[in-house]
């Protein structure tokens, strides 16, 4: 998949991080750019509701930005086959700056022939003595790679085979995967590095539109677009840049801007919500032909079935990574209807939470159990955080355990007192 610009939100993806990715890849696209939506993880159910709704498909999945050694291989360098000879080996050689010559058998990969062996072979005449086959100085090579492997793994020294399934393709070096072009990235809805695909370092960011505070050390070789806004989602700051560039929105894409803004407010009832989303939010659904209350209300009641998701799978909904005093943790948030049956697996979900925790050794991992009919939060760790949680929110720990009222915001209720209590 090769296209100028991957536009993507964060890890764990929500709703916003998904439809404000698309929203923006399309802002692009009309504006003439080579640009397209991607994902970091699976979408949550509220996500995939607001696409099937809507009828837009789910931007592919990108794992990675690393520099892979298919980008960087010489398919020129063509392999001879076993029953070549050796002066066809030579006059390979003498074309090639190559140390090996790659051998194949009807486009399977067979092996290497060094330049030094063929050179022993060119002695023989010499002496009279038998001379060996292609075939026969065929060997193994000490190292090889696939196409799908990272070109930092390329070793600073020599050159490499490459195969895919078998098949020879072609050489590598590390010099090639040093001229390989980077990719462009555009980052919507996050800026920490933590929540960044991973290998950016590898890339080329040449934006950032968030809603978010500013976090960890993002380093770019030059000025790039930025823009921050305090606002209660990504997609009203994706909205106005529509405006701004004077481009009507698409009516599938205010759906999805609608719905992430739904999504981050909570239909409005978010401390994070402002007028500036409020506003958006009116004229999305108006060119969206939706009722925004009567939508919202069945986009959140989809989210908010957690019914048969594991604890495994609800300790890492929506998580994201944070940086406080030099340790990490970790904060999930699932939003439903009636905290009720969640709670009741309090003591597995907590079990799931420590698992994770421990795996990744996070000073600790929250999860927020947020109810949308109450505005409150029951808030669960695993961690010794007990005296850090407790100063935060200045309320008793029970068991690993506090329940925030009107709490509902992780990005304004939530992450700023943890991380003042650290």
């Amino acid at each position: 998949m090769k296209h100028d610009i991957f536009v993507t939100g964060h890890r764990s993806p929500d709703t916003d991080s998904i439809c404000s990715s698309l929203a923006m890849a399309k802002l692009k696209q009309l504006q003439g750019f080579d640009a397209v939506a991607v994902r970091a993880g699976e979408p949550n159910k509220e996500s995939l509701f607001a696409l099937q709704y809507f009828h837009v498909e789910l931007q592919p999945l990108v794992t990675d930005f690393y520099v892979k050694v298919g980008d960087a291989v010489y398919t020129d360098m063509a392999a001879l086959p076993v029953s070549a000879s050796l002066k066809d080996a030579a006059n390979w050689f003498r074309g090639h700056a190559a140390d090996i010559l790659p051998v194949s058998d009807g486009g399977k990969f067979v092996g290497v022939v060094d330049r030094a062996a063929l050179a022993e072979e060119f002695i023989k005449t010499v002496r009279g003595e038998e001379l060996s086959t292609i075939k026969a100085l065929a060997h193994d090579p000490a190292l090889s790679f696939a196409v799908g492997d990272n070109g930092h793994d390329v070793p600073a020294e020599g050159t490499y085979p490459v195969t895919d399934d078998g098949k020879y393709v072609g050489l590598v070096c590390a010099e090639a995967v040093a001229k390989v072009k980077k990719q462009k990235v555009f980052l919507v809805d996050h800026n920490e590095k933590k929540q960044i695909i991973d290998g950016i370092d590898e890339a080329e960011i040449i934006g950032v539109l968030d809603h978010h505070r500013i976090g960890g050390t993002l380093a770019t070789a030059g000025p790039i677009f930025i823009l921050f806004k305090p606002v209660g989602c990504s997609a009203t700051i994706v909205t106005e840049q529509y405006e701004a560039a004077h481009i009507a929105i698409p009516k599938d894409i205010a759906g999805l801007l609608l719905s992430a803004i739904i999504s981050d407010t909570v239909l409005f009832r978010s401390p994070t919500c402002t007028e500036e989303d409020k506003q958006a939010a009116c004229k999305l659904a108006e060119i969206a032909g939706v009722d925004i209350e009567t939508y919202g209300m069945e986009m959140l009641k989809a989210g908010a079935n957690v019914s048969d998701l594991t604890p495994d799978q609800i300790a890492h909904n929506d998580m994201k990574e944070f940086n406080g005093n030099g340790k990490t943790f970790t904060v999930s948030q699932v939003q439903v209807m009636d905290t009720t049956d969640l709670l009741a697996q309090k003591k597995v979900l907590l079990s799931a939470l420590e698992k994770m925790r421990a795996e990744k050794n996070y000073v600790a991992s929250f999860l927020m159990i947020t109810s949308i009919i109450d505005e409150s939060t029951n808030l669960i760790f695993a961690g010794n955080m007990d005296d850090i949680v407790a100063k935060a929110f200045a309320a008793d720990v029970l068991d690993k355990e506090v329940f925030l009222p009107q709490v509902m915001s992780r990005k304004k209720q939530v992450i700023p007192p943890i991380l003042s209590a650290m």
